[in-house]
């Protein structure tokens, strides 16, 4: 569950190259092959050569990039299926048989954490015990993954910046800046609001966005956030469509996860943790913590229907949604968009400190690597700290690299605590590959939809959250 193979800065421009490229070679072969065919009539066995070379350069060329490139820009923090899984990063297409080599069909994971076994070793088998080892698992995952979020000795105060009409009436707009104070200093970040016009009361989604607050929609009326470049804005491109949630009947807030906490491990404890500096926390700290504090905001207005919360995140950030909801139980509903798999996967796995992600995590962590087996927590725990409220999962049926088998099976193994502890409806017996595409998997604790495509957040995966959330999220 190494998520810094799923979710680097650059790699969509990597991988769109390696796409040019092939493509290339492709039209320049096969224009080769075209004057040969006028000049002399090739022979059926040579026309299949021509294509199997053709094939051979392609996949060499796929390999070669994923285990230069990619580690290269990663650490040496990959399998050989961890690296070949980087195929499909940009949603280039891959044979099932591919597939099924590089996921693997074993189910099984060495040593993983066992759920309803507390830290004396004693089964818990009802709500009270489980409510006792749920905050053990909170306390693992803060010592050995993302440390603590700040919960005490800060004031936060806010301020309406602008607010007025968008998308012809159809929403209001509201931008909200946000001042956390701690007696080391104050910090502003900027949240942006968007909700229906046409309901009195109305569902959140609450997210951090990659591209900055201008990102989320062509509305020049939007305030950039913080860390954007004030002389090079652009407007909308995030996959964050804000029309379809307000046409929905529900709102969105969202505020840049930079502004929270700079995501380099030279960088990171700037921002927020600037005025926290004697907090065992990571940059996923921040980032949840920025979650954490535009909830503060949205249950303090009275539209706000405080039932439906959902939190959401893509790549890295749909870990943040995650624990977000772990440690929070206002959230109604945790969105993880192609979040990563296990530590115990030979796909995503792999503790190694790799120069780029070593801030998402605690020190503790790094004490475990090349002993992933032996680490106390998994993604089977993250789910299931979040019962009995709801979790969705939408994945690439390309994205390998951020392990959907593995995450499968991660879900698959936390749903007792829904049947077992809550009685609530779980989904059936599947691994991965028994996913149909484009075909969700609902219960009306946990829900599951495999998009074609990679490492992507796309409208169909929104179109099922918002389904999700209107018939199981009250």
């Amino acid at each position: 569950m190494n998520d810094s193979i799923t979710c680097r800065k650059g790699a969509y421009k990597k991988t769109y190259v390696i796409e040019v490229i092939v493509n290339w070679v492709h039209k320049e072969l096969g224009v080769f092959m075209k004057v040969k065919k006028e000049k002399k009539k090739l022979k059926w066995w040579q026309v299949v050569l021509r294509i199997i070379l053709v094939l051979l350069i392609i996949f060499c060329v796929f390999i070669g990039f994923s285990v230069f490139t990619i580690r290269k820009f990663t650490g040496d923090s990959l399998s050989l299926r961890g690296t070949m899984a980087m195929v499909g990063y940009g949603g280039i297409e891959m044979p099932i048989w591919y597939q099924k080599f590089v996921l693997g069909n074993d189910h099984e994971y060495e040593n993983l954490p066992e759920i309803f076994v507390n830290n004396e070793g004693k089964e818990v088998t009802d709500k009270r015990g489980y409510a006792a080892r749920r905050e053990e698992m909170l306390d693992l995952y803060e010592e050995y993954m993302y440390g603590e979020t700040p919960s005490e000795g800060y004031d936060m105060d806010t301020e309406i910046l602008e607010e007025g009409e968008a998308l012809d009436g159809k929403a209001h707009r509201q931008q909200v800046k946000i001042t956390i104070t701690t007696d080391k200093g104050s910090k502003d970040f900027i949240m942006l609001v968007y909700t229906p016009t046409n309901k009195e009361k109305y569902g959140m989604f609450v997210g951090e966005n990659f591209g900055g607050n201008t990102s989320i929609l062509n509305d020049e009326k939007i305030l950039p956030s913080n860390v954007q470049d004030k002389d090079n804005l652009t407007y909308g491109g995030d996959p964050c469509p804000v029309e379809q949630i307000i046409d929905s009947g529900y709102g969105v807030a969202t505020t840049d996860y930079l502004d929270w906490a700079e995501d380099t491990p030279a960088d990171f404890q700037k921002n927020l943790l600037e005025i926290f500096p004697e907090s065992n926390a990571t940059a996923f700290s921040a980032w949840s913590f920025g979650y954490m504090r535009m909830i503060d905001y949205l249950c303090d207005q009275p539209q706000v229907d405080e039932d439906k919360i959902a939190t959401f995140g893509h790549s890295r950030l749909a870990r943040v949604s995650l624990w977000t909801a772990a440690q929070d139980d206002r959230v109604d509903l945790a969105i993880s968009s192609c979040g990563g798999g296990m530590i115990r996967s030979d796909v995503s796995g792999r503790i190694v400190r790799d120069g780029t992600s070593d801030h998402w995590f605690t020190s503790k962590y790094f004490e475990y690597t090349d002993r992933d087996s032996e680490i106390p927590v998994d993604s089977n725990m993250l789910f299931a700290m979040i019962a009995d409220r709801c979790v969705f999962v939408s994945m690439g049926n390309v994205d390998l690299a951020s392990d959907p088998s593995s995450t499968v099976d991660a879900l698959q193994n936390a749903k007792a605590v829904w049947k077992n502890i809550y009685g609530k409806e779980v989904l059936d017996d599947f691994h991965y590959f028994d996913l149909e595409l484009n075909k969700a998997r609902v219960s009306e604790s946990q829900g599951i939809y495999l998009h074609q495509g990679g490492h992507k957040m796309m409208d169909e995966d929104w179109e099922q959250y918002i389904s999700y959330m209107d018939k199981y999220v009250k």
